[in-house]
């Protein structure tokens, strides 16, 4: 046999096992474990691998002049910085745009790659919600250095100022071998981080095959959330997952079928670390959902156009737990038409309009129920064009800003406009790849 390495990723995770004959043991326990610790940074020769825990290291450099009789914990003022990146896609080396202020940004070549749309092709994943998370200290994201189709798509981490692999995505337990398709939006409630995962298999639109997934950040676990989707039995049809939110303890998940037929868009929630199955919220929706949020005593969604009728928000107020459409696009039917980015700001909600062929790029406004406006006509005023495809709207620094994407992969047409009291201003053009998200830094 050719020489070779075994690796055994999570190994001593699960702790000390002496009850279970050894050779039963799972890889992620041990029979003996002393003076051990965990350590996700591949960077320094681990993906969730053990090493020796380090001793203690001395404070002063010098010794002092007597013996230490006594220690005290003066608290000093955390300082803490905030930082805004912006994915690119493959134009050069560089892999973020960042800004502290919002108006300065400065290219960055260190944190891997994140996806870009190419990743997104199968299953018609370009329209998902597409959302990169932040995590305590890190900035955490799909990374878009694996080969799709032969290899595991893969979470990475960066602190501003190493890059490491958290975990791989393993394929699925649906009824494909294959590797899964891409991350296509990620979600951060407390030390868990949601994934949904487009998957191979499942049937024909809209029953795509898919998963939503649990990354316990402080443990490393990954778990599955429910059942799988797609065709099979016991499987939850309508689509692979694409957009999420967590409302009063619940995820509730929007899915992405790929198909054109009216009336067919899909919800499902589930109490995650309880439900072993999806419950399902609506199914008749105009068309599949593209983005999720919880918002003003309820929640909202924007979805596609179908072949017969324009893209939609709904809003499911807490009251009557229904689905009740409040605003249909002018773009009307067919097309790539659909509402993206929903966020919170100063009250209001606000998302992009999009359609390709009328064209039409809006910035919409809601500042009661049922209540929209138009606030900015990208396509008019910022040089929109039909391929600048909005991405992620995200508040930061008391500021609103949204994506659009470049219209290739290598280009660096796209840009990212800022809301500073109702002043709408373009603060970057270049290779947007759509997905933002905020890294907190503490000193």
């Amino acid at each position: 046999m050719a020489a070779g390495k075994i690796r055994n990723f999570g190994f001593g995770v699960d702790g000390v096992n002496i009850v279970t004959d050894p050779l039963k043991l799972k890889p992620s326990e041990g029979i003996s474990l002393q003076n051990a610790e965990l350590v996700p940074n591949e960077a320094t020769g681990g993906l969730s691998a053990l090493t020796q825990r380090k001793g203690l290291d001395a404070l002063n450099g010098s010794a002092m002049s007597g013996s230490v009789i006594g220690i005290y914990n003066w608290p000093l003022r955390t300082t803490i910085v905030k930082t805004l990146y912006a994915a690119k896609q493959t134009e050069d080396a560089n892999t973020f745009q960042s800004t502290i202020d919002g108006t300065t940004w400065v290219p960055t070549s260190t944190p891997v790659a994140p996806v870009t749309d190419a990743y997104f092709a199968d299953n018609s994943n370009v329209q998902s919600a597409r959302r990169f998370a932040g995590f305590k200290n890190l900035l955490i994201y799909p990374g878009g250095t694996y080969t799709q189709d032969s290899a595991n798509p893969t979470i990475q981490s960066w602190n501003g100022t190493d890059a490491f692999t958290v975990t791989a995505i393993p394929v699925g337990p649906g009824d494909s071998s294959d590797e899964p398709f891409v991350i296509v939006d990620q979600l951060t409630i407390g030390d868990k981080t949601y994934l949904a995962v487009s998957d191979p298999g499942g049937g024909a639109a809209p029953d795509h095959a898919g998963r939503v997934l649990q990354l316990d950040m402080t443990t490393g676990k990954l778990r599955q959330v429910a059942s799988t989707f797609g065709n099979d039995s016991g499987q939850m049809g309508g689509g692979t997952p694409c957009c999420m939110a967590y409302y009063q303890n619940q995820l509730f998940v929007g899915l992405n079928g790929s198909a054109t037929t009216n009336g067919i868009g899909k919800i499902v929630r589930c109490f995650p670390d309880v439900d072993e199955t999806w419950t399902v919220d609506v199914s008749n929706l105009v068309s599949h959902p593209v983005t999720l949020i919880a918002e003003g005593g309820g929640m909202l969604v924007g979805t596609r156009s179908s072949a017969t009728t324009g893209a939609q928000v709904y809003f499911r107020s807490n009251s009557a737990l229904t689905w009740g459409s409040e605003l249909t696009s002018g773009g009307g039917a067919a097309g790539s038409g659909h509402y993206q980015g929903l966020v919170s700001y100063n009250g209001e909600v606000y998302c992009v309009e999009y359609h390709s062929t009328t064209p039409i790029i809006n910035i919409k406004k809601r500042t009661a129920l049922g209540v929209w406006s138009t606030v900015r006509d990208v396509a008019t005023t910022d040089s929109g064009v039909a391929g600048n495809l909005p991405g992620n709207g995200i508040v930061f620094n008391s500021k609103l800003f949204f994506t659009f994407r470049s219209l290739t992969a290598g280009g660096n047409d796209g840009f990212i406009l800022q809301c500073a009291t109702s002043t709408w201003t373009k603060v970057l053009t270049d290779n947007i790849g759509g997905s933002m998200a905020i890294l907190t830094q503490r000193s």
